[in-house]
């Protein structure tokens, strides 16, 4: 079956918006929900040449939704496989499926995932897929006055189109005719009006953070002697405590149980499921008083490469980097040290390695805030003042997590919808 593929003249389009209304008309679409989104590119300026002035300003529009695309990365990160491709090459949504975990909107470089709060779950052009049934364009096409937007059929060949993502990406479904200013360095001149609102992502702030921190607990308590179990209580509260956070996040919580059904292409699902493993086995080895804490800490490894990897989305610079990765353990390693110590009164031995850890900490996190770096050094000279004491311990665990949640927060933020576009600041 031929796939359909929308095709756009950037060149006359002119903005009127008129296939946006008509999107958000038929599918009765909620405030801040919009499926099909108008961008306006603007650039250029004026220049001087003696007594006289030459302006060079340009702006035109891109009416984008949903490309359908041949590599569809919302697909492949979807853990429930509600995200998925019809015979037809049309991407759509099953509304049975999906659980509100908003991966995809994270993956997708265009924005077509939308997440409608009212439903708790994504929504996204499906094609008007009963009007092509019907032998009628979609909505979008059908409403456009200066026929610029068309449905033809897919090339064999996603090509290149300034200053969208390269094709490669995700292969998109989309055929266009440049307008002449494409190749020049642009900015979006509504880009509050064409962008989804974004969560401030609390839930998983919480959820990887103290995961994290029970994971590296595990591990420093695998290497102490002996067992000590009011140690392994309060680490396993604090995983059972993350577990339920990362229900919070999701718009669909009673079925959070489908998160594992796409093992095979999705992080998310194998965090998921190394997530229960992890705590399994820490409700296991409290109960065996200690046997077969290896398989905790070996889980443990595999959750922390798992949660790495949920961010490491080839659509999104910012996240896609081995500093992500070495974010992560790190935060992991010096959380779990610093918890140890105080849940067991370590000594300066200890502590010296506590320390140790914080300064590699500072580094790693280079990048970060002035005041997370001034928090992370707070807690080491609260660890020297106080000679190890448990109260110093704890103070140091207090600013560490502080500066965690401040830095986690600032990761999240820093993931721009676009940041794959080749846009330029004026």
């Amino acid at each position: 079956m031929t796939q359909p593929a929308f095709y756009l003249d950037a060149s006359a389009c002119s903005g009127c918006k008129a296939c946006q209304a008509a999107c958000k008309d038929k599918h009765h679409l909620p405030i801040g929900v919009l499926w099909r989104r108008v961008y306006e590119v603007t650039g250029g300026g004026w220049t001087r040449a003696g007594e006289t002035w030459t302006s060079d300003v340009f702006a035109y529009n891109l009416s984008l939704s949903c490309h359908h695309c041949a590599r569809p990365i919302c697909v492949e990160v979807c853990p429930t496989h509600a995200m998925h491709k019809r015979t037809d090459g049309i991407v759509v949504v099953d509304h049975d499926r999906c659980i509100g975990c908003q991966y995809c909107s994270w993956a997708c470089p265009y924005d077509a995932p939308q997440y409608d709060r009212a439903l708790g779950q994504m929504t996204k052009c499906d094609f008007c897929a009963d009007d092509l049934a019907a032998g009628k364009p979609p909505a979008c096409v059908a409403a456009c006055p200066m026929r610029v937007l068309e449905t033809r059929e897919r090339p064999d060949a996603s090509a290149d189109v300034n200053p969208l993502p390269v094709a490669s990406l995700t292969e998109p479904a989309l055929i266009v005719t440049p307008h002449q200013a494409a190749h020049r360095p642009g900015a979006l001149g509504n880009a509050e009006e064409v962008s989804a609102p974004r969560g401030a992502e609390h839930s998983l702030v919480a959820f990887t953070l103290l995961t994290q921190l029970a994971v590296g607990a595990t591990w420093f308590r695998s290497v102490s002697a002996p067992f000590n179990g009011r140690a392994a209580g309060v680490i396993t509260a604090i995983m059972l405590i993350a577990l339920l956070a990362s229900f919070v996040h999701l718009g669909q919580p009673r079925h959070a149980w489908r998160a594992i059904a796409n093992l095979r292409t999705s992080w998310l699902s194998r965090e998921v499921l190394t997530a229960a493993l992890f705590a399994g086995t820490l409700v296991g080895a409290q109960a065996a008083g200690g046997r077969g804490l290896w398989l905790a800490d070996a889980t443990g490894l595999a959750l922390v490469i798992s949660m790495a990897q949920v961010y490491r989305l080839r659509t999104v610079p910012e996240w896609n980097d081995r500093a992500t990765t070495a974010s992560f353990f790190a935060t992991t390693l010096l959380l779990g040290a610093v918890l140890h110590g105080a849940l067991t009164g370590a000594g300066p031995e200890w502590a010296s390695g506590a320390m140790g850890l914080i300064a590699a900490r500072l580094l790693i996190g280079r990048h970060e805030s002035r005041a997370v770096q001034l928090l992370r050094a707070a807690a080491i000279g609260v660890m020297l003042t106080t000679l190890f004491a448990p109260t110093g311990w704890w103070a140091a665990l207090a600013l560490l997590s502080i500066a965690e949640v401040m830095a986690r927060r600032q990761f999240y933020a820093m993931r721009e919808p676009r940041s794959a576009w080749r846009f330029a600041t004026r």
